[in-house]
C-alpha cells in the first residue's frame, strides 16, 4: 500500500476489504475529532454549500470545518447520487471529488465512477468513507433534510476564536 492508503500497482487489491478499512478509518477519525475540538455530541450546526463550510457550535468556541458534499441519498428515490453528477450542487464540490472520480476510473471501481448507485445510506456511507479515506480527510458528517441525506467529508478543521472577546 502506498502512503495514501491507495494500492500500489503489483498487487491484487481485495476491494472489498479495502472499502471495509475506509470504513473503519472514519468511524475512528469521527470519534476523535469532535472530542479534541471540544465538541460535545450533537452539536448546533449549519453548513454553507456555495462557501464549502462548516459551522459547529461547541461550548467554548464555534469549530468551523471545510468541507466537501460527496454525495446525497434519497429513501423515496433508492440511490446515492456523486456531487459531480448533480447540476444542484455547486461545481467545487465534484472538482474536490476528482481523486475519487480518478481513482475509480484507474481501478474500474464503478461504484466511484457510475453517477447514481441504486440503495440508500449503507452505499451512501460506502461511498462517503471511501471518498473521505482517499481525500485525506479528518472525518464525515451526515445530515438529512427531510427525505434527502447529505454525505460531507471534513477536509480541515479549525476553532474559530473571535478576535474581538480577547481581553488583552
Amino acid at each position: 500500500m502506498s502512503e495514501q492508503g491507495k494500492p500500489s500497482a503489483e498487487q491484487t487489491t481485495d476491494w472489498a476489504a479495502w472499502s471495509r478499512e475506509a470504513v473503519e478509518m472514519m468511524q475512528a477519525r469521527n470519534a476523535e475529532w469532535p472530542q479534541q475540538l471540544g465538541l460535545q455530541a450533537n452539536p448546533k450546526y449549519r453548513w454553507d454549500l456555495d462557501r464549502a463550510l462548516l459551522e459547529l457550535q461547541g461550548p467554548l468556541h464555534e469549530v468551523i470545518a471545510t468541507i466537501c458534499l460527496v454525495g446525497t441519498s434519497s429513501e423515496e428515490e433508492g440511490s446515492f447520487v456523486w456531487s459531480w453528477a448533480n447540476e444542484a450542487i455547486p461545481r467545487q464540490h465534484g472538482e474536490a471529488l476528482e481523486v475519487v472520480h480518478d481513482f475509480g476510473r484507474e481501478n474500474h471501481l464503478s461504484l466511484l465512477t457510475t453517477a447514481r448507485i441504486p440503495g440508500g445510506r449503507p452505499e451512501a456511507l460506502e461511498c462517503l468513507c471511501i471518498a473521505a479515506r482517499l481525500q485525506r480527510a479528518v472525518g464525515t458528517f451526515i445530515d438529512q433534510q427531510g427525505d434527502v441525506t447529505l454525505y460531507f467529508t471534513l477536509l480541515h478543521l479549525q476553532a474559530a476564536v473571535d478576535q474581538s472577546s480577547l481581553v488583552n
